[in-house]
Parts: structure tokens; sequence; C-alpha cells
């Protein structure tokens, strides 16, 4: 029996009317949670969609419990069901943005963990699933923070970057080098094909000593001086 089981009571590990509101009203806020945080995201997925598939998952494995508790078919086939299906759904949450990243992948796991989570916590295992809300909320919302101090100390970073024209692309790349900025990559941005402007993202290393205190911040702050730089930041 679940550990938090033992604490609520026999009602709580058996298949009835309460057990079922109180896993019902434990996924929902959990999604309501995890639907919140990626809502203030601006995500493509959020707070009704995390609800919407949180309900799916817990309706399907409440149905797969009483179908192997209470009439006795040896298989569940419910909730895998809803799970693969809202799977391929998540997929389509994930995007090619303006910049040329690929957005959406957190959301998408997101949807994966919200469902994962309703499942576990309607058959029973209460702890689990609350454990691995906990982890998933530290994860989104803690480790943004350390990710982005981590880059600004990286020798490798990309630039999101708009020229007042394309005769200018030569003359900021000698710049760059010249900076002490090792040119990896040079990409052309085509959503920006018909704005006037000559839009890339540049990937570069730092290599000069000078440069290796500075954060990526204080390089970009520096490069936006430049006069053939209409706009540039870090992606």
């Amino acid at each position: 029996m679940d550990v938090l089981s033992k604490l609520l009571g026999e009602w709580s590990a058996d298949f009835n009317v309460y057990s079922c509101i109180f896993k019902f009203a434990l996924c929902m806020i959990f999604a309501i949670v995890m639907g919140s945080e990626r809502a203030t995201k601006l995500q493509a997925a959020g707070l009704k969609t995390f609800v919407s598939v949180s309900l799916a998952t817990s309706l399907a494995a409440l149905g797969d419990m009483y179908l192997t508790e209470v009439e006795g078919v040896s298989v569940s086939f419910l909730c895998p069901a809803v799970i693969l299906g809202s799977a391929v759904i998540s997929s389509n949450t994930i995007l090619f943005s303006s910049k040329n990243q690929f957005r959406g992948l957190t959301t998408s796991v997101g949807l994966l963990c919200v469902e994962m989570i309703s499942a576990v916590i309607c058959y029973g295992l209460y702890f689990v699933g609350i454990l691995a809300f906990v982890v998933y909320m530290i994860f989104v919302v803690v480790l943004p923070k350390l990710e982005r101090k981590i880059k600004q100390k990286s020798s490798y970073f990309e630039l999101h970057t708009e020229l007042k024209s394309r005769d200018a692309l030569q003359i900021f790349i000698t710049t760059l080098r010249q900076l002490g900025l090792k040119i990896n990559g040079v990409e052309l941005n085509p959503a920006y094909a018909n704005s006037g402007l000559a839009v890339y993202s540049v990937s570069v290393k730092v290599v000069a000593k000078e440069l290796k205190d500075k954060t990526h911040r204080e390089i970009v702050s520096a490069l936006e001086s430049l006069e053939m730089v209409n706009y540039i930041e870090e992606i």
C-alpha cells in the first residue's frame, strides 16, 4: 500500500466514490498549477490544455481500475491509449520560431508529465505522484535561472542579429573577429525576408582572453553600438 494511503486510511486505496473524488481533485490541482506556469510563459499549451489532458488521463486510469478490480478484466487499455493519443497531440506544441529555434519542447514534456502524474495518482500511488509534481515544479522554476547563469559564462553563444543591409554582413563578421570572437556559423533568417532588414542567426565562440571574464550580456551590449547593427540579442 502507498505510504500516504496508510495515513489517509483504507478508503483512499479502495475503488469508491470518495477515493475517486479525492484523486480527481488532486489531479486537477496539480494540472492547474502546472498549466498556469506554462501559460505565464505564453506557451501554445496552457491552463486549459493541461487540465483537459489531466482530466482525460484520470478518467482513463479510473476506468481501468474499475474494469480490472470490479469487472475482472485482466488487461488495462484505456490509460495507455489516452497517454499515447495525448503524446501525439503534445508533439504539435513544438514550433520552429522566427529566430531559428525550437519552442515548446518543455511544454510538450510537461503535458507528458501531467499525464503520468495523473495516472499514478489515480492508480493509488499518491506519494509517487506528489513527489513527481514537486520535482517537476522545482525543475521548471529553478533550473532556467541556473541555466541562464551557466550560459552567461559559456564560451559559446548565439546571436539574433538584425543588420541595416545585407552589404553590412561582411563588415559585421570582420568586426566580430577583430574583437576576439570566432564565427561558428551564420544563417540567414527567411522569416524577415521582406522586412527591409538583413536578419541572421550568428553562432560565435569567445576566443580573446580579455573577453573571457565578460558576460554575454556585456558583449552584446558592446555590439549594439556598432553602426551597421539595427538590433542584436542573445538567443
